[in-house]
This record gives structure tokens, sequence and C-alpha cells, in this order.
């Protein structure tokens, strides 16, 4: 049988075997990545609905995770099934053997990589008749079929990429557990006390459409990567000097305060990022220093518009006591 190589950008090895596999070494994993100071005012569903330009039939509602990663209800070939919304799923979607069972047709074996370049493992390509995402159906849809131990120390259906999303933006409301889907476009002004424009750029073709942008980190120029699929956040030790740490027990020792991150051009101080290298391959301009996963993007109303390469932040409300 012929070996494709292909390069997966699939997130739920962090997102699961980081963060459950470090809950039972040790309680001090579950710390998640805090927004520490922001000069963003905080933004309710019924602003950002309005703001955005989304109607009632735009807004879907969005299941969180036990990590704190959202799902979607998705429909394949008559199968309904929630899946991971994963911006770190390089292309399709993924199908684990936990899902139940879905028709589909069987293609040729992949090997699958890190987006280091590094062996992950084999998945088997398959094709779907149908997929229905948020309110779009897709035809004769490609994927894979994996193992759900390739990605995760507990199993999991799935997930969805920005595939689904190349001619519609979507935003995610973490807090209201909420996602909207349009296909008109962004408007042209937001108020800068509310949203925080981030362009984005260009991923080495590999990457697929997945997020990254300019950033400035600990006073040095670098990328960033915005990962729905982490369920956490980490700096590269590249980026750390002078940076206050916290040691701990577990997988992750190290943790990093009051680091000061230039985005879209405002001024964000993060606490609790894990220190671990953050490893994306070859292709890029500048190292890439942070890797900002779900934790950190649900302190936030975060819209994606992969046509416009835009990123726009905006603070969500603080969680009721």
């Amino acid at each position: 049988m012929n070996m494709n190589l292909r390069k997966s950008s699939l997130s739920l090895l962090l997102c699961v075997t980081a963060v459950l596999g470090g809950v039972l070494s040790a309680t001090s994993q579950t710390i998640k990545t805090r927004v520490a100071s922001t000069r963003l005012e905080p933004t309710s569903l019924a602003q950002w609905s309005r703001d955005l330009g989304y109607n009632g039939s735009d807004l879907c509602p969005m299941i969180l995770g036990l990590t704190g990663c959202p799902f979607v209800n998705v429909d394949l070939s008559g199968v309904k099934i929630a899946l991971m919304l994963d911006t770190g799923t390089a292309s399709g979607f993924v199908i684990t053997t936990q899902a139940p069972s879905i028709p589909h047709r069987v293609g040729e074996r992949h090997e699958e990589l890190n987006a280091d370049g590094s062996h992950r493992g084999e998945s088997l390509g398959i094709r779907v008749d149908t997929i229905s995402v948020l309110g779009r159906v897709f035809k004769d849809v490609a994927g894979t079929l994996s193992d759900w131990r390739m990605y995760s120390s507990v199993p999991f259906n799935g997930t969805v990429g920005l595939d689904f999303f190349l001619d519609r933006r979507l935003t995610l409301d973490y807090r209201s557990r909420t996602v909207g889907v349009s296909a008109i476009p962004l408007p042209e002004k937001l108020d800068p006390k509310r949203y925080l424009c981030i362009d984005l750029v260009d991923a080495p073709e590999s990457h697929g459409h997945i997020l990254y942008a300019r950033a400035v980190v600990n006073k040095r120029k670098a990328i960033v990567y915005f990962d729905t699929g982490y369920s956490v956040s980490f700096i590269d030790p590249g980026f750390v000097e002078g940076i206050e740490s916290i040691e701990r027990p577990g997988r992750f020792k190290i943790f990093r305060n009051a680091v000061p991150v230039e985005l879209g051009g405002q001024k964000l101080i993060l606490d609790e990022l894990r220190e671990s290298p953050v490893k994306r391959g070859p292709g890029f301009d500048l190292p890439v220093a942070l890797a900002l996963g779900s934790d950190f993007l649900s302190k936030f109303v975060v819209t994606i518009d992969v046509r416009a390469k835009k990123l726009i932040l905006a603070l969500a409300e603080p969680k009721l006591e």
C-alpha cells in the first residue's frame, strides 16, 4: 500500500493529553492562563451580535468539553455527532475510532506528522457523502479516520477545522456558549475600546488554514499561534528572559507570570503561561513565541475571518458567581 506523507496540526495531543494527564499527576496542572491586564471593555452577547451584524438565525449553540475546548453539532452522512471546533486541524475533518459508525469510503493510509515534521502515527483517509457544519452542507468531503490514542489520553469523537469556513466568518463566545456564523463581510469599523483587530499572517502551506499573527512578546518580535484545540497556553523558553517564574509539580513544571504581549497595537499582560518549546516547524520569518489555547481565548469573544485574514478579540463579560 502506498504511504502518503501528510502534515497534521490537529491539536488534541496537547489539548487532552497534557491537561488531563496533568490533572491525574498534579492538581496544579489544571491552572489556566489568565489575562492580567487589557484595556478592552467587556462585551455582551447582545452587544457583539449587534456590532458584528449577526441576526438570530446566525447564532448556534456551542458545547464546552471537559477541558474547556469548544464543540459543535455536526451531521456526517446522516449521523449526528459533536465534534471539536478546532482551529488547529490542518485540513478537513477527523473522526476517531471512538465515534459512532459513520458511512464512508476508504482511501489510502497516511503517515501523520506533527507541525515540526516529527512522526505522530498513521491514519486512514476517508470520504463522506455529506457533512453539515453550522448551517452549511458540504458534499464529497475528505477526512481521516484515526485511533483516538494518537492524540489523547481519553476518548473523543474528532474535530472539524477552518476548511468549513473559508467563505464565511465565525464568532465564538465561550461565556454564553454561542457561536455566530455569517457570510457577510466584517463591518468596516468597530469600536477600538471593545474590539482588538489582529491581522493574520499566511501559514506555511503544509499547515493549512490555521491561525498565526505577528506580535511583540517580552519586547521581541515574534509569531503567535492561536488554537481552540489547545486547552492550555505556552510560552517558548527563548522568550522568558527576565520574566517571573513559578515552579510547580507535574508534567509542566515552570509557569511564567506578567508576560507582556503586544497584539494588534494593544498591550496585554498574561499570567500562568506554561514554559515549553513551541515547535511549529520551518517556514516563518520570525520565531513562534506563544501557543495560545482555549484557556486564553475563552476570556474573549473570538471572531475568525479567513477571507479577510482577521482575528478579532472582544473581552467577554465576566462569569456570574
